[in-house]
């Protein structure tokens, strides 16, 4: 057992904060923040390539299959969806290391899963594309121009 209040922190569970905002589905910018291999049954190896949501601390995981012992069509699908991350993030010529996206930016379509999670929606790599630019309402008004009077008559001003 650790006692915890030898740290002196206030852990009331009563005060649990709600978190951040919570992500909608939809397309979104992520960036690349990091990769780990995979295995499992069938003697399959994958890349998990993390995301993080922009503006957000949720990271969002997509894995390619690089390796199986049983379907071809699983390693080729890996490595097209791997591709297609590359040219989203801007990679020229070849994607040699999972280093070179580092910092890099795209954007995805997040959908929820059966447990209510989110995850990068599989359609063989398609979801990624580069960066969308959200145009940001600058809180000003562009002046109207008047349409110009096909009347004599004069507007008292």
């Amino acid at each position: 057992m650790v006692d915890l209040t030898k740290y002196e922190h206030n852990l009331d569970v009563d005060e649990v904060s709600g978190g951040g905002s919570k992500i909608e589905p939809g397309r979104h910018n992520m960036t690349y923040c990091g990769s780990e291999i995979v295995s499992g049954a069938n003697g399959w190896e994958a890349i998990k390539l993390l995301f993080e949501i922009e503006d957000s601390m949720i990271n969002v995981g997509y894995a390619c299959t690089m390796k199986h012992d049983t379907s071809e069509k699983a390693i080729g699908i890996g490595i097209e969806s791997l591709r297609k991350i590359g040219k989203a993030a801007g990679i020229a010529g070849s994607l040699t290391d999972t280093d070179m996206l580092a910092g890099k930016t795209l954007s995805a379509e997040l959908v929820l899963n059966e447990k209510g999670y989110l995850d990068i929606k599989d359609d063989f790599g398609n979801t990624f594309q580069p960066t969308v630019k959200e145009e940001k309402s600058s809180g000003k008004t562009k002046p109207v121009e008047a349409e110009e009077s096909t009347s004599d008559e004069e507007i008292p001003f």
